[in-house]
């Protein structure tokens, strides 16, 4: 395969100067060298732009390919490059690689400058690993480019030192010892991202405004003023005027704002003694914006107009729409964005939803539109297993709803508010090539052999995204071994042996990470998805460096095994040290009313927001100790007041009779029997 690691972005600069890495998938050692862009986009998920403007092609030892005396044709936009062996007077063609020229926009998504390290040990160090376990969620899976820099912003290449290009596989490691004067300057990196990766902003805020001292836009009260709304870790941020003109371009003397304590301006600090008035929006991590609902039409415009209103659209549709979207779009039924349809229309609004007044437009009649809302992470959460029940080895495969749910009882939710299709190799249905069309959370997913070029589909799998209380009996996290010895083994058997009554017999999914928090996904360790049936395993002797990180797993059970829960208990406030919601302590005042082995444990404030969204620093409650919040851990010294509640074995339940509480976003559907009275959206 070709050199991947040269940096050839240029995003911002004109004439054509964003271009993709160099590409060589295939060498002439057959029929020749088959650069084609179908296969380069099935190998390279989401690292070529979906409209190229230019490409070029030169042999890997950098020879144009006009120059290399091959008979050939030049690349192709659409179609990529071919070279055929026969059509050589020799026989046989050079080996090729390729590159494109992309939109302007396809490079200008970059993550912060990063400096993890400094020359001070042995040299400075910034690779990639490191870079992903210190700053989680804020680099993207599949960088197209990066850049280094020393932290007084000289380019490496003019620093002096003796250096490698970075890697977008690798990062960037400057060596002391490689050194003249054997020591390395203090370098920092950047990287270049997909389009997606930064295509995911907040709704602007605008908390505050210059009558005191200033305008504070700070991240800690934004949380609390607007919960889960922003992400735990954003990669940028922007602010402006709320007329609209950029902070930098205000006049004001402010700092660039922060993704880590938001924006601030001060009015002493002003000529005129008083700042503008400013706002502030977060770009999160894509997986922030990727909760989406399915596209919602209840209404046409034979009316009054267009009234895709967001009450009736909860009602008509419960379960679906989470209670606190992030971002709502809207577009014609025909996929025209509502900005290019020619109406004289309002954006849409996260709290109303979206409407179209006929008397309002110049022919008197909308256009016929349709609503989807970003929803915060939280509600997509509740994701089934990828299934795969069929292969195109017939008709085609078909990854129909009716037949998953036969096949796989009790692991689809009746009411999915969304569905992913990929192969079985993990390239996304929208980036296989396949003539296919969006899976369907009524219907499941085709894909028609005789619909394709080639005659036959990729293999795909399908997964759905169902309503929290599908997801919300969820077990605690557990960590029964360490890979001190051949491994670490969270497998599902002794798991359930050492934790007895807390794991259920039929598990519907599960989760993997570190011991400190990182997905699994994100590890680097050479593992497999974590199994239902099995659980989980990581090999040492299969790991690059010989072993293992330390994992913890957790699992889904059905609702029933949930059922069983406490009240919710607030026997303290926020008022003197913090809020002591510890289990010793409500035992005591709240005596027989808590089973004396959880399985699971809840917190929220007393207001009912979740207390990972509540913005203070906390951490997890515990089945063992129960709950607690430091007032001096948080920065404005204060936490908020919350309540804790328990899941019990359910034999606790029939004891005392207690009775379940059911508050979350799907308790409507909850009430609905058998999947055939399932709602769908247009």
């Amino acid at each position: 395969m070709g050199h991947l690691d040269a940096t050839l972005s240029a995003a911002g600069k004109k004439g054509g100067n964003c271009k993709t890495q160099w590409f060589d998938r295939d060498n002439p050692s057959g029929f020749g060298d088959y650069e084609n862009l179908v296969n380069l986009r099935k190998e390279y998920p989401r690292q070529i732009c979906s409209n190229p403007t230019a490409c070029e092609v030169q042999t890997i030892s950098e020879v144009p390919a006009s120059s290399s005396g091959d008979i050939i044709a030049p690349c192709s936009i659409l179609s990529g490059f071919t070279c055929v062996n026969a059509e050589q007077t020799d026989g046989r063609c050079e080996d090729y690689r390729i590159r494109f020229t992309c939109p302007e926009s396809f490079c200008n998504c970059k993550t912060q400058w990063f400096d993890r390290d400094n020359p001070s040990g042995n040299g400075d160090f910034e690779n990639l690993v490191n870079l992903r376990k210190e700053y989680p969620g804020q680099i993207c899976s599949n960088p197209t480019a990066c850049e280094v820099q020393t932290i007084s912003g000289v380019p490496a290449s003019n620093s002096g030192d003796i250096i490698a290009l970075c890697s977008i596989l690798s990062g960037f490691t400057c060596v002391n010892k490689e050194q003249r004067d054997g020591r390395c300057e203090d370098y920092r990196i950047r990287f270049t991202c997909p389009e997606s990766f930064c295509n995911c902003k907040t709704q602007w805020f605008d908390r505050d405004d210059p009558s005191g001292d200033g305008d504070y836009e700070n991240l800690a009260n934004l949380r609390k003023q607007y919960p889960g709304q922003m992400c735990r870790n954003p990669t940028a941020c922007e602010v402006e005027t709320i007329s609209g003109v950029p902070a930098s371009s205000s006049g004001d003397n402010i700092t660039e704002c922060s993704v880590s304590t938001g924006f601030t301006c001060v009015n002493e600090e002003q000529e005129d003694g008083r700042c503008e008035d400013y706002r502030i929006r977060f770009t999160c991590p894509e997986s922030f914006c990727n909760c989406k609902t399915q596209w919602f039409d209840r209404d046409d415009p034979s009316g009054k107009g267009d009234y895709e209103v967001f009450v009736n659209l909860q009602n008509e549709y419960p379960g679906q729409i989470c209670r606190n979207p992030v971002a709502c779009e809207v577009e014609t039924v025909s996929g025209i964005p509502a900005s290019n349809s020619g109406d004289n229309i309002a954006p849409c609004s996260i709290s109303s939803g979206f409407t179209c007044v006929n008397e309002e437009q110049e022919d008197g009649k909308c256009k016929d539109y349709k609503i989807r809302f970003t929803c915060p992470e939280s509600f997509c959460k509740c994701t089934t297993e990828w299934f795969d029940r069929d292969n195109p080895t017939g008709v085609g495969d078909h990854e129909d709803f009716a037949n998953l749910q036969k096949e796989f009882p009790g692991q689809i939710c009746c009411n999915p508010i969304a569905c992913e299709v990929e192969t079985t190799s993990g390239i996304p249905a929208s980036s296989s090539g396949d003539n296919i069309s969006p899976c369907s959370i009524s219907s499941g997913f085709t894909c028609v052999n005789k619909d394709q070029n080639g005659g036959k589909c990729e293999d795909y799998r399908i997964r759905f995204t169902c309503p929290k209380s599908f997801c919300n009996c969820i077990t605690q996290w557990f960590d029964r071994d360490d890979p001190s010895g051949k491994g670490d083994f969270e497998d599902l058997l002794n798991l359930q042996r050492e934790y007895p009554d807390q794991i259920c017999s039929n598990p519907t999914a599960c989760e993997v990470q570190t011991i400190s928090g990182i997905p699994d996904s994100r590890s680097d360790d050479n593992i497999p998805q974590c199994s239902i049936s099995a659980g989980f395993t990581c090999i040492n002797a299969e790991q690059k460096n010989g072993r293992c990180e330390d994992y913890r797993i957790r699992f889904t059970c059905p609702k029933s095994f949930c059922n069983c829960k406490t009240k919710w208990f607030d026997r303290d406030n926020p008022s003197g040290i913090g809020d002591f919601e510890d289990l010793v302590n409500l035992r005591k005042e709240y005596p027989g009313q808590i089973c004396s082995n959880p399985t699971a444990c809840e917190v929220q404030t007393i207001s009912g927001v979740p207390a990972s969204s509540s913005g203070d620093i906390v951490s997890e409650c515990s089945i063992s100790s129960g709950f607690t919040c430091v007032n001096a851990e948080q920065k404005d010294k204060s936490c908020h007041d919350y309540r804790i509640r328990f899941t019990c074995p359910k034999s606790f339940c029939s004891a005392t009779n207690t009775r379940v509480r059911r508050d979350d976003d799907s308790a409507a559907t909850d009430a609905k029997v058998g999947c055939q009275s399932k709602g769908t959206s247009k």
